[in-house]
């Protein structure tokens, strides 16, 4: 389902439950109070069937949702708020470590001898597709592809500056998976190119500052993202 209309929907349901509450019909407030974790929960779920849409992001999502939802049924005589970081590290973990094959570079800020390094990482490549995975540290990637087809970029606690200014579009589209907890990503793309951003973001934000392309032809890069705590820039 398209986002927009999602959202739509949810609005109308919960200003109809409001509504109905003024004319004592039901007692609306109280019920959303402790259940609008679900709502996270089926934003999740229906992120999940859509083709376009961060997995590991929808998946954080519904774990998210789950737990808080569980506090507030009090099901669980535990914290369950110190759940969440961990289980969302495994999900991370899962999810490099199944990432399809292609260009992978993962990076931390920890040299050999356990030292922190400042040295932020770059590289040159002409990959057709990109999968790159950092934590604690940071990515600097030209890609030159001129098939590129997108991929996915995932950073825990880091960055990553993706440079595709002289990258060619395969087919004039190309996808991008982006998933962001407390760090930012910035990519950089040619004048010509339009860009799309949707996706989900929790205590973060992205912003897309690439130039405003109606042409319907122009080559056309689509980007879902999950955010958590952080940011991205599309310049």
């Amino acid at each position: 389902m398209n986002g927009k209309y999602f959202w739509g929907i949810i609005l109308v349901l919960i200003g109809g439950g409001f509504l109905l509450e003024q004319f004592d019909i039901i007692t609306f407030g109280d019920m959303f109070r402790v259940y609008w974790p679900s709502l996270l929960i089926l934003l999740g779920l229906v992120g999940l069937f859509d083709r376009g849409s961060s997995k590991t992001g929808n998946l954080i999502l519904i774990v998210i949702g789950g737990l808080i939802q569980i506090d507030k049924l009090d099901l669980l005589d535990i914290n369950v708020y110190k759940l969440i970081w961990p289980i969302i590290l495994i999900l991370v973990g899962l999810s490099v470590i199944f990432s399809k094959n292609g260009f992978v570079e993962v990076r931390t800020n920890f040299n050999m001898d356990g030292s922190k390094g400042k040295k932020k990482m770059n590289n040159i490549t002409l990959e057709d597709t990109i999968d790159a995975f950092t934590m604690m540290g940071a990515i600097e990637t030209n890609n030159q592809s001129q098939e590129f087809k997108g991929g996915k970029a995932t950073v825990v606690m880091g960055g990553i500056d993706l440079d595709l200014r002289d990258a060619v579009l395969y087919n004039n589209e190309a996808f991008l998976e982006l998933n962001v907890i407390m760090g930012g990503i910035e990519i950089y793309v040619p004048s010509d190119w339009r860009v799309e951003v949707t996706g989900v973001p929790l205590l973060g934000a992205w912003e897309n500052k690439a130039r405003n392309n109606t042409d319907p032809n122009a080559p056309i890069l689509k980007i879902k993202c999950f955010i958590l705590m952080g940011g991205i820039d599309v310049n």
